[in-house]
């Protein structure tokens, strides 16, 4: 794999423009392997490890992975662990390593929940909720909304929400009596998609 990637970008570097260069390119590694076994002998493991190291440099895109950083720290920590992985271990260890930091990143993003809470004093107090909603968030967000004050208006946020279950769903209807019971019944007003409200 690395082989390939290297290759090309070495293609591209030296100017080719069709698929010519790949065939041609793998034509001569196959022309030296078997005509010149032994003087590929006295090529140091080493200056082939630098050149690889090298040409692998040069297609790191150093201006995309600070947009990556400031956008998406998640991904780019992903990509900083694989590739220490990488040179560290070796090729094969750092693809699994790389993988399951993506698969641990997924799970977490899957289960991560924020509670915005904004009380400005006066009008009603907005409350946001993004991410995943699963009964297992669930105490933490009744915590938030029965903390909230009952003789205000609350703004209750769901556009953000990429998953809200029954459990969480029904919970939410539950508070939502509740309140309007204690404030008056225009005392709850719920935000975000019809399927995802409570």
């Amino acid at each position: 794999m690395t082989a390939v990637i290297v290759r090309s970008s070495a293609n591209v570097q030296a100017g080719a423009r069709t698929k010519a260069s790949r065939v041609l390119h793998g034509l001569w590694l196959l022309l030296f392997a078997a005509l010149l076994p032994g003087t590929l002998e006295y090529v140091p493991l080493a200056a082939l490890a630098g050149i690889l190291v090298h040409a692998g440099w040069k297609l790191i895109p150093f201006r995309g992975l600070v947009a990556l950083w400031r956008g998406h720290r998640g991904e780019a920590l992903v990509l900083v662990v694989t590739a220490l992985a990488i040179v560290t271990a070796g090729m094969l260890e750092g693809v699994l390593t790389g993988l399951a930091v993506s698969v641990a990143k997924a799970a977490w993003d899957a289960s991560h929940l924020r509670v915005d809470h904004t009380d400005e004093g006066e009008g009603p107090v907005r409350v946001g909720l993004s991410g995943t909603v699963t009964f297992l968030r669930l105490p933490k967000i009744l915590d938030t909304l029965e903390a909230l004050p009952r003789d205000r208006p609350v703004v209750l946020d769901l556009s953000g929400l990429h998953h809200l279950d029954h459990a969480c769903r029904a919970a939410l209807d539950s508070w939502a009596d509740r309140h309007r019971t204690a404030g008056g019944p225009a005392s709850v007003h719920l935000h975000g998609p019809p399927e995802r409200q409570a």
